[in-house]
């Protein structure tokens, strides 16, 4: 009744025995956010040291922009924080041998995922340059990646798809089945936004449509947390990096195409970005429904518990 990314014991819920109370899904949620917060206090206390010791002259990855080396090394330790938690829960908690959707042997489930995003954001893009409202007139020869690429890429994508798939989406899959967990774990997803720079409640909603659903979907039909943190990555660097767009309402960003943007707010994203436009909403929407609708008529979601028990009990 239940998918290879969840607990053994609760595959088989026609044995009638009491469920132990560690695989609560709730119980296994908070473990997780109780081990990440700690995780956190601790990072930043350390990282708060670093930062008075440090020099004015300090200098790694060809920058002595402080606040951007803080900033990174803080998303690493989000990272450290998420992957541990999970394994905790994981190993600790559901008794896995192995957490099947990050399973090292699936790591090519990461290419996938980079593909995906890039013709994600690479289709909107294109879209936006048809209609004029997008157009390269550079290209920033002397713009270092490194810092952005490694923390809104690598560290957003392995952090959030950890606590937005493989947390929040898998535990509320138990109770609410795949729809209901895309409902909560696509609207959390985008409304975490609203505390970025430029936040607002339509990038929020936007983000939740246009990526919430579509990851959620590619998880469900993939099962691998390494095809979305993929095209998690991918979709921010491509987004930023790549095509110059501001990524979730974060401010300015450098970029190797210099872009410019023209035309009315919900066609450019306006302060949010490239998010906030009705293209990715419309079309990156429309792909994640139509990647539910062959889960679902392929029998890969999974239904919600009153439903499987109703089902076993016939």
């Amino acid at each position: 009744m239940l998918t290879e990314d969840h607990p053994e014991r609760l595959q088989n819920e026609k044995t009638g025995t009491a469920e132990p109370r560690g695989l609560n899904p709730l119980l296994r949620g908070l473990a997780f956010l109780g081990v990440f917060v700690l995780l956190e206090i601790v990072a930043s206390m350390i990282i708060a040291v670093g930062r008075v010791v440090a020099t004015g002259n300090l200098k790694i990855f060809e920058t002595d922009d402080i606040h951007s080396l803080v900033t990174l090394f803080d998303m690493l330790a989000e990272v450290v924080s998420a992957i541990i938690g999970y394994l905790v829960v994981v190993y600790g908690m559901e008794y896995r041998s192995h957490p099947f959707e990050f399973r090292l042997g699936r790591w090519k489930g990461l290419m996938v995922g980079i593909v995906i995003g890039f013709v994600a954001i690479g289709l909107c893009v294109g879209v936006l340059a048809i209609t004029g409202n997008y157009r390269i007139v550079g290209l920033n020869t002397h713009y270092n990646p490194w810092i952005d690429i490694i923390s809104m890429g690598i560290c957003a994508g392995v952090a959030e798809e950890i606590m937005m798939r493989g947390m929040l989406l898998r535990l509320v899959e138990e109770w609410l089945g795949s729809w209901g967990a895309l409902a909560v774990s696509a609207l959390v997803f985008g409304l975490i936004h609203l505390t970025n720079q430029d936040g607002s409640l339509w990038g929020g909603l936007a983000i939740a449509i246009e990526d919430g659903i579509l990851a959620a979907a590619l998880y469900f039909v993939t099962r691998s947390l390494w095809v979305c943190i993929g095209e998690h990555a991918m979709w921010n660097v491509a987004e930023g990096p790549i095509f110059g767009s501001i990524v979730s309402g974060n401010g300015k960003q450098d970029s190797w195409l210099v872009a410019q943007w023209s035309g009315p707010d919900i066609l450019t994203g306006g302060s949010f970005g490239l998010e906030a436009s009705i293209v990715p909403v419309i079309l990156m929407g429309a792909a994640g429904i139509a990647l539910m609708v062959y889960a679902h008529r392929k029998g890969m979601l999974v239904q919600p518990v009153w439903v499987r028990r109703r089902m076993e009990n016939r």
